[in-house]
């Protein structure tokens, strides 16, 4: 009763300046008339709401505004927009509710992005009410052998500790202690939730119990030493624990744990595995995990690599940890990456048979070999990795160099084959799959013979052509042209065997048929004749005039030369004096004559 009536005395105390202070109608700020708060330092309570009634000058009727509301220290707390009616009011019921943040808070009205603004103060104050808080607990497990209890100590210093069921009405402030564990031998039930103090906040207290075991952890290992104690993973209490084995812990009923799979030891490639590291706790007393020595295993390969391991086939992996005394026996296969790459395995360190006593690396040497397909209408000689040797299709080690041999097949007389194109080329180093191909060309021995060069079109480009191996197939056309010795001979094609045009099918021979032809000048005019030729050489000559044919030959006119060298003739013609004479003796008889009859007259 003490207690109660100083809690009443408090509260009239409080409400004494809200009465006097409520004679004041309104509150008027920036031309803005407050109706609620009334007046300036109005107070309320912390968790109470205030309603905003408002009037704004007409001129902002129908406007939008904002509500601001400051904590003591001038931070914003809130802002609530809102719409002026058509009268200018303002009108916002429970427009906000004060938290626990006793002091004077400011409330602002702001119409207009600032043009008119009008603020009040208000007081926001604690009161102490009774909180009604709800007891009750939680079980994980079977049910306690009794009611967990609580101790409650009061604002005014005195306690009661009453069972934690039901519902209770203390004053704000009062703390609390709740009964941490209940223990029935190796098993008992705890909480974590152990103490608090009541606030309006807090309305139920409501602590989980763990039904839990008192277990020993403990393990045992196959031999060896140097390994590190193994960790137990429980829960306890709802969470996660963990300690060093042996350990006795109190351990959540019915929850899982879990051992460390492995022991590490001092030497590198050596532990100790368990395989019931894991279970369920269901009852007090000891776990033992049993630990089991094992080697390091290496595999360094780049293919599987299949083995014997105790008389069951294995594939091994690149780290394989296996029990002592374990025995290997690794198999000699030949892996196919496809049908044209394989790798072959040359051989196994330290050795195909192993007895696992310690960490072991097995190094698998292998050797990559692509398969080599071979093309050709002819077998193939190539210097492979330096050594002459037929080339044929099979598989060939990484890195072999290969070079074909460019050979001639003579299949009889006048007819051969040689290499044409080697693909993908005459040279090359294995690093893939390859198909070698191979192409030949037939070719045919053209016998020439001719006195001159044989000029002709071998399918189209000119060229000369002597006695040569010649491609089958190919078209030559024989040029008719004078071969000139000199500028006063020249030689002449007259036939073409076997024809002037043909195509080598077959071994052959072309022959020229040529006649020789020198030049003839005559008196300046010049022609070439063939060697063997008849020339007359004739001239009209007067008969005053002796003439004669004078060069190569001296001969009178009307003689007959032959042509086997070239010619140069010349017609010199000269006064016949004797004819010449005989008209002169006779011209000057007649003279003399007409002078002897003109002087007689």
């Amino acid at each position: 009763m003490q207690m109660k009536a100083k809690y009443l005395i408090s509260l009239i105390v409080i409400l004494i300046p809200l009465v006097t202070l409520m004679t004041n109608a309104v509150y008027t700020s920036g031309g803005i008339t407050f109706y609620s708060p009334s007046y300036n330092g109005e107070s309320y309570y912390t968790g109470q709401s205030i309603t905003i009634d408002a009037v704004l000058p007409q001129q902002f009727a129908t406007d939008a505004a904002t509500i601001n509301f400051f904590f003591p220290n001038s931070s914003l707390a809130a802002t609530i927009p809102v719409q002026i009616n058509g009268s200018g009011g303002i009108y916002v019921p429970n427009a906000y509710t004060f938290p626990n943040v006793p002091g004077t808070w400011q409330i602002a009205i702001e119409v207009a992005g600032g043009a008119a603004v009008g603020s009040i103060n208000v007081n926001v104050i604690q009161r102490t009410p009774l909180v009604t808080v709800h007891l009750g607990y939680g079980v994980v497990g079977q049910a306690p052998p009794q009611t967990p209890t609580i101790t409650l100590t009061f604002p005014n210093g005195s306690t009661n500790t009453i069972p934690l069921q039901g519902t209770i009405n203390v004053p704000s402030g009062t703390s609390y202690q709740i009964q941490q564990t209940i223990t029935e031998g190796n098993v008992r039930w705890a909480t974590n939730y152990t103490s608090g103090t009541i606030t309006p906040a807090v309305t139920t207290i409501g602590p989980i119990y763990y039904q839990q075991y008192l277990v020993t952890f403990n393990f045992t290992v196959q031999g060896g030493s140097g390994y590190t104690p193994p960790k137990v993973y429980y829960r306890s209490l709802g969470t996660n624990e963990t300690s060093q084995v042996p350990a006795t812990v109190w351990v959540d009923a019915n929850s899982a744990y879990y051992y460390s799979p492995q022991l590490q030891s001092n030497v590198q490639g050596e532990r100790w595995i368990a395989s019931n590291y894991t279970g369920i706790v269901k009852s007090a007393g000891e776990i033992n995990v049993y630990y089991i020595n094992q080697y390091l295993v290496t595999l360094q390969s780049q293919v599987p690599v299949y083995a014997i391991v105790n008389g069951v086939n294995e594939t091994l992996n690149s780290t394989n940890w296996f029990t002592q005394g374990t025995t290997i026996k690794l198999e000699n296969i030949t892996r196919y990456v496809s049908n044209v790459e394989r790798y072959i395995i040359a051989n196994f360190s330290p050795s195909a048979l192993i007895t696992v006593n310690q960490p072991t690396t097995i190094k698998v040497n292998t050797i990559t070999q692509y398969f080599i397909s071979v093309n050709s209408p002819v077998q193939l000689s190539a210097f492979i990795n330096g050594a002459n040797e037929s080339l044929t299709s099979g598989w060939y080690n990484q890195g072999t160099t290969i070079k074909i041999e460019n050979l001639t097949y003579y299949i009889g007389n006048g007819e051969r084959l040689i290499i044409g194109r080697v693909l993908p080329a005459p040279q090359l180093t294995i690093n893939a799959s390859y198909t070698i191909t191979a192409t030949t060309i037939t070719q045919y021995f053209v016998n020439v013979s001719s006195p001159i060069p044989v000029q002709v079109l071998i399918n189209g480009s000119k060229t000369i052509l002597n006695s040569s191996w010649i491609n089958s197939g190919t078209t030559i056309q024989v040029l008719n042209y004078t071969y000139n010795v000199s500028p006063q001979e020249r030689i002449i094609i007259v036939g073409v065997s076997p024809s002037q045009s043909f195509t080598v099918k077959a071994p052959m021979t072309l022959k020229l048929l040529t006649v020789t032809q020198y030049l003839v000048t005559i008196n300046g005019v010049s022609k070439f004749y063939n060697s063997g030729s008849k020339i007359v050489l004739n001239a009209s000559v007067p008969f005053y005039e002796t003439a004669m044919f004078k060069g190569t030959y001296n001969v009178s006119p009307s003689s007959t030369i032959t042509v086997n060298q070239p010619i140069t003739e010349t017609l010199v013609v000269s006064p016949n004096y004797l004819v010449l004479g005989g008209i002169a003796a006779v011209i000057i008889i007649v003279i003399a004559a007409v002078v002897i009859i003109l002087l007689r007259r």
